[in-house]
């Protein structure tokens, strides 16, 4: 029904309980006033189920809209990598003719674009990887590993008793096959499943053995394998078409596109999990915070934008936590205050952070007294302003002074390390306060006597401006003296941009993201990261979603196997 026909009804509907309620006002007799009454309800569930079918009309419509767009956008991204594949084919015939070094560069580019918008297409898509057979109606074409691949064979007993008739002999009728490829570290194996088909001798009723969860549904890939290829790309910074390449000179042939699917699906189940991850950090009182560029890909071809990866980390070690530490990401687009806005506005306690303007409107101040996040600001960005003067000019006293008295403040905290939040805080207000207090007092009175715009003056002013939240670790033992806990969060960022280049996409940078989140938080509990990715795929599908929370790195027993 159109919406305009729901408005014609409706209006009739509207008409007719004027007369019915004229009518009751009338008087009648006790019959016609239950008819009327009857026919009332009648009406106004009728309009109820109008409504809802207006309502159901509109998300028709939305939906319609949001598929012609999604067909829009992947025939763009098809029609991209249709052009990439050309590009890239140009330009490997001149790369066996005159090879230069940017030629290789330039063919890495494409073979990574091509990845992250199969990748998208993937994510976007939000299926399960096709099974073989679905991808391959020619059995010609079928992807078979080699012979020389070692193989196990894996056999499913049946149930002992007929599911029909409680029976208790079988004869076996045939049986169900197929193989996973998996990765044990070091090595590729073939596992081979047999699912015998046996028919009861009573009812002749058939029983096989339950499918276990090993990998991808109906696919080729055991979910060692998939850990094995999210950690290689996300964290040891192998692109999907290298690992193609590393897998065919073992004899194992996987194509590039059907390892963005595996990514996807990976990405899929870990998701949860990143959440989960998430929601546990802000919980906590003390968290770091950072963020760091990262190349995305425009839509369109050649072109990429400027986005941000966002860290913060939960780290109490230093002083004596036994919470367990935790690290997250983010992915935006850009490097807007509304990013870090939203990313803590459930969080309350102290941020360790740098200088960014994006974080000042979130701090409790006199300007913003309601707000629930302190500052703690970072020596290591300050100490790095004076640094900086003396490698253009090693003489500068000032700035070696500065560095000295810093540096006593660093050996402090090297000795407290560890120890209590009480303990901590006995010590730097023994040792540290005078250092600080007579440091800034220096501050105050030299900074008259510098050009205001040089490279000292400007170091002394970034220190003055911060002077309360530089202050902070004095009064607090819980807070560190610098933000390093997130800039070291952020070195697998660093180091992966040397390698993948650029994000695929803004959806592709959120999946980097909540995947970086699962891998780090996993190393920095002291669990192999290919281990527990492992072992949280394999259950996920069938845990009992309120107590996801049972499979976060601190809370899974490490195998020593």
């Amino acid at each position: 029904m159109e919406i305009e026909d729901i408005n014609s009804s409706r209006n009739k509907e509207e008409a007719l309980l004027g007369i019915l309620s004229e009518l009751d006002n009338i008087g009648c007799s006790e019959k016609t006033g239950k008819a009327i009454a009857i026919t009332k309800d009648l009406i106004k569930t009728q309009s109820k189920l109008q409504n809802r079918n207006e309502d159901l009309v509109k998300e028709k419509e939305l939906l319609l809209n949001a598929k012609e767009e999604w067909e829009k956008e992947k025939k763009r991204l098809i029609a991209e990598n249709s052009t990439l594949r050309e590009q890239l084919k140009i330009l490997r015939s001149k790369q066996f003719g005159k090879s230069s070094e940017k030629t290789k560069k330039k063919i890495e580019e494409l073979e990574q674009k091509i990845e992250e918008n199969e990748i998208e297409l993937e994510l976007k898509s939000n299926k399960k990887p096709k099974s073989e057979e679905e991808k391959n109606t020619n059995k010609a074409r079928r992807q078979k590993f080699s012979e020389d691949i070692k193989r196990e064979e894996i056999v499913l007993e049946a149930p002992s008793k007929c599911s029909s008739c409680g029976g208790e002999e079988f004869r076996k009728i045939g049986e169900d096959s197929w193989e996973l490829l998996e990765y044990i570290p070091a090595q590729y194996i073939v596992k081979k499943y047999i699912r015998p088909r046996c028919a009861c001798k009573n009812c002749e009723a058939m029983s096989q053995a339950e499918v276990p969860v090993v990998g991808i549904e109906k696919g080729k890939a055991g979910f060692g394998l998939l850990a094995n290829i999210l950690i290689q790309k996300y964290d040891d910074h192998l692109p999907l078409y290298r690992q193609s390449e590393i897998l065919e000179r073992s004899g194992i042939e996987i194509s590039r596109s059907t390892m963005t699917g595996w990514v996807a699906y990976g990405y899929s189940l870990i998701s949860t999990i990143a959440e989960e991850i998430k929601k546990y950090i802000f919980t906590c009182s003390e968290i770091h915070g950072d963020d760091t560029p990262i190349k995305t890909l425009m839509p369109g071809l050649g072109k990429t934008k400027i986005g941000r990866i966002w860290t913060y980390v939960l780290d109490g070690r230093p002083h004596g936590s036994e919470v367990p530490p935790a690290v997250c990401y983010f992915y935006s687009p850009d490097r807007k205050g509304e990013r870090p806005a939203s990313h803590l506005e459930n969080f309350t306690g102290t941020l360790h952070a740098d200088a960014y303007a994006g974080y000042k409107n979130l701090y409790k101040s006199d300007k913003y007294p309601d707000n629930e996040i302190t500052e703690a600001a970072c020596w290591a960005h300050t100490r790095r302003k004076f640094y900086e003067i003396t490698l253009a000019n090693p003489e500068a006293a000032i700035a070696n002074q500065v560095l000295e008295v810093i540096g006593k403040l660093y050996k402090i905290e090297e000795e407290i390390r560890g120890l209590s939040p009480e303990a901590r805080k006995e010590k730097r207000q023994a040792d540290s306060k005078e250092l600080v207090e007579d440091l800034f007092s220096s501050f105050k009175k030299v900074l008259s006597k510098l050009a205001q715009k040089g490279s000292t003056s400007l170091a002394i002013k970034y220190a003055l401006n911060h002077e309360i939240a530089l202050k902070r670790f004095l009064e607090d033992g819980k807070i560190e003296i610098d933000n390093n806990a997130a800039e070291r969060a952020l070195r697998v960022v660093a180091v992966g941009r040397k390698n993948w280049l650029f994000a695929g996409s803004d959806e592709g940078g959120k999946a980097a993201a909540d995947i970086y989140t699962v891998i780090e938080s996993a190393k920095i509990n002291g669990l192999n990261p290919e281990w527990y990715l492992k072992k949280v795929m394999s259950v996920i599908q069938d845990y009992n979603s309120q107590k996801i929370a049972d499979l976060l790195p601190w809370n899974i027993v490490p195998d020593t196997s």
